[in-house]
């Protein structure tokens, strides 16, 4: 492979996650590198792994180098074509289009990519190719889950909230499921309430991100679709890099 090509895309390319390559580090919005160890992913020595709103991978990269995965399918609605890759309400199409667009940074590093025998600026392909990783990348919605079988676990990561109706997702997770599922929630709402043991979900009234959900909320839809032995495994901040300021998130699983 060409290390030079690789080193631009590493350097100059867009990224929604920060990803370790030799020296050097991508400017990702979010830097889960030391973050992720602390995060109590359980073993998934030996299992498949369903990575639902995958992005650049970085989740199924974990899973397939530090916790024993032996295959993960990266879903994302994302095709990389300048297209909006989430549900957006139809008066900010418009702005999420420019945006996506702008974001796109295939247009700079058209040869980077040609060089790899990449057609597009798709992370998750750029990592399985890099890194020589068994994952694969398929163009999808999380409502059509159904089209790519049974996996042993299922992870949705920072998805939740971009969604018009979160319990046919988690329906779908569910149905998808052999053995557990995880959903970090990005946005977590008010965690500090969470002592009430009560569901709460707030409707932020932006274009694309619809509702923060508080893990008790999550939880009750997971149990009333059938997940099992439902908790959480972590509650925690992660810093947006270009602005400085930390989003709450957190971590629940549920068993089939």
């Amino acid at each position: 492979m060409n290390e030079e090509s690789i080193k631009k895309i590493i350097e100059k390319g867009t990224w929604y996650h920060t990803v370790s390559y030799k020296n050097t580090k991508t400017k990702g919005t979010f830097d889960y590198t030391s973050l992720v160890q602390d995060l109590n992913f359980p073993s998934m020595k030996g299992l498949n792994i369903l990575d639902v709103g995958c992005s650049d991978g970085f989740f199924s990269k974990y899973f397939l180098e530090e916790r024993g995965a032996e295959r993960s399918l990266g879903l994302d609605f994302n095709n990389y074509d300048d297209s909006i890759a989430f549900e957006v309400l139809g008066k900010f199409e418009k702005d999420y289009m420019e945006k996506y667009s702008e974001m796109n940074d295939y247009k700079k590093l058209e040869d980077e990519y040609k060089s790899l025998e990449l057609h597009n600026s798709n992370k998750f392909n750029f990592l399985k190719k890099v890194f020589n990783l068994n994952m694969e990348f398929v163009n999808g919605s999380i409502y059509e889950l159904e089209k790519h079988g049974m996996h042993d676990v299922t992870f949705c990561g920072s998805l939740l909230e971009h969604l018009r109706d979160p319990i046919t997702a988690i329906e779908n997770l569910y149905s998808s499921t052999g053995k557990f599922c995880i959903i970090d929630i990005s946005n977590s709402y008010k965690n500090y309430l969470s002592f009430l043991n009560i569901p709460l979900i707030k409707y932020t009234g932006a274009g694309g991100n619809f509702y923060h959900h508080s893990s008790n909320a999550v939880k009750l839809m997971m149990e009333a679709v059938g997940f099992k032995n439902i908790k959480t495994l972590k509650n925690y901040k992660i810093k947006i890099q270009k602005y400085g300021y930390y989003i709450p998130h957190s971590i629940v699983i549920g068993y089939k």
